[in-house]
C-alpha cells in the first residue's frame, strides 16, 4: 500500500493538520474566482479535494461543485459540511474522471506529485484537461520547492489533538519526503509523506504536454507575482482550447 492511501485515512493525519488556515483558503478562492470570472452557476471541480474546505467556499459562492478525493475518511467529514451545490465522492484522480464539462478545473494544496511513476502525474493532468469545456480552466497550486530546499532538512515536535508528533523534513533524489513518528500513548506509530519536485518549469511542461495553453503563474494566496526564490507557491491557471 502506497503511503498516500493509508496516512490520508488516519485520526492522526487530521489531528496533525487541524490547524489549517481556513480563512486563508476562502480568499485565495476569492480571488481566483474574481480573476477567472466564474458566475454563479459555474461548474467546477476540486481534484483531491480532503476534507472540501475550498470546494465548501466556491459551493457558498454559487458555484455547482464535484469535489473528489480518494480518502474515504475525508469524503465522509467533506459531506459533514452540508453545502447546497457541492456533492463529494470518492475516487482516483489517475482515473478517468466521474463526470466531464466543467468551467473550472482545482487541484490546490499540493495534492499532486505523489505518485512514483512521471506517467501517472501527466495522466492526471490529462484528466483535468478532458474535464474542462472549451474555454474552461485548470488551476494547480503547488508548493515552490525552491525556497524550502533551503531550509532542508528540519525537524520539529508538536502536540495536537492529544498525540505528539515528531516530524523530519529531508531530501530524498527528486521528491521532498516527511517522516512523521506519532506518540499516541504508549503506542509509536510512523507513517511518510512525498511530493515530487517539480519547478514552474516542470509544471508547465506537463500542462503543455496535456493540451493546455499556460495563461498566468502567481507565487502566493494573493496572487502575486511569482519569484522562484522566493514565492511560497505555485499556482499555475492553464486554459484549455
Amino acid at each position: 500500500m502506497k503511503w498516500f492511501e493509508s496516512w490520508f485515512d488516519t485520526a492522526y493525519y487530521h489531528a496533525l493538520y487541524a490547524h489549517r488556515n481556513d480563512a486563508e483558503a476562502m480568499a485565495f478562492m476569492d480571488a481566483l474566482v474574481d480573476y477567472l470570472g466564474l458566475e454563479p452557476g459555474a461548474k467546477v471541480m476540486d481534484v483531491a479535494c480532503g476534507k472540501g474546505r475550498h470546494a465548501a467556499h466556491l459551493a457558498e459562492l454559487g458555484m455547482d461543485v464535484l469535489g473528489f478525493d480518494l480518502s474515504e475518511n475525508s469524503i465522509e467529514q467533506a459531506k459533514l459540511l452540508n453545502r447546497d451545490g457541492a456533492t463529494f465522492v470518492c475516487h482516483d484522480m489517475r482515473e478517468d474522471f466521474p463526470q466531464q464539462g466543467f468551467h473550472a478545473v482545482f487541484n490546490l494544496f499540493t495534492s499532486f506529485g505523489y505518485f512514483d511513476q512521471s506517467a501517472d502525474d501527466l495522466r492526471v493532468i490529462k484528466n483535468m484537461h478532458e474535464a474542462c469545456l472549451s474555454g474552461g480552466f485548470v488551476i494547480q497550486d503547488y508548493l515552490n520547492s525552491s525556497p524550502v530546499l533551503t531550509q532542508l532538512p528540519v525537524e520539529d515536535v508538536v502536540e495536537r489533538g492529544g498525540y505528539r508528533f515528531k516530524t523530519r523534513k529531508h531530501r530524498t533524489d527528486n521528491h521532498i519526503v516527511k517522516d512523521i513518528e506519532v506518540r499516541d500513548g504508549d503506542a509509536v506509530h510512523a507513517f511518510q509523506e512525498q511530493v515530487r519536485i517539480f519547478s514552474k518549469d516542470d509544471l508547465e511542461n506537463l500542462h503543455r504536454q496535456a493540451g493546455l495553453e499556460v495563461i498566468a503563474v502567481f507565487g502566493d494566496y494573493h496572487l502575486g507575482a511569482f519569484d522562484e526564490k522566493n514565492s511560497p507557491r505555485i499556482v499555475l491557471v492553464s486554459k484549455k482550447s
